[in-house]
């Protein structure tokens, strides 16, 4: 697996909680969020790495800067080795993302940038299959 896939659940003042498929839940910060992000909106989520020493030092933001397209970063750090099939992530708001074993070669310390991309294909066929759900149940309109 060399990404994770989830939903933009809700809004909390000034954070996004993005639910994963894997059941974690991921605090992203609303005003580092892609321009397309909505509740519903379906991302993945990839590592990349982090820029070299020297573009790191000349683009000096510490702070998540906005997206204007359909992806975003935030930076994050390797905390340890890998226990029970993932490597914990710590991210700039203190949680932490575990993140599966056989989709990264990690190292401890190691720093990371976490891309969330927005995927309007999976958004679109995620509310096909709730809107199918919700017609199995209570009937498609019209009938």
């Amino acid at each position: 697996m060399d990404a994770l896939r989830g939903v933009i659940d809700r809004f909390e003042g000034d954070v996004a909680v993005i639910v994963l498929d894997d059941g974690q839940q991921l605090l992203w910060p609303r005003a580092a969020l892609p321009r397309l992000a909505r509740p519903g909106t379906a991302v993945g989520l990839y590592l990349v790495p982090p820029p070299s020493p020297i573009a790191a030092e000349e683009a000096q933001p510490v702070e998540p800067a906005p997206s204007h397209g359909i992806a975003a970063e935030l930076p994050a750090t390797v905390l340890d080795n890998a226990a029970a099939g993932a490597w914990p992530l710590a991210l700039p708001d203190g949680s932490v993302l575990r993140w599966p074993v056989g989709s990264a070669l990690l190292a401890p310390k190691q720093p990371v940038w976490v891309r969330l991309v927005v995927d309007l294909e999976d958004t679109i066929a995620r509310r096909k299959r709730v809107q199918s759900l919700l017609d199995e149940l209570f009937g498609s309109p019209g009938t």
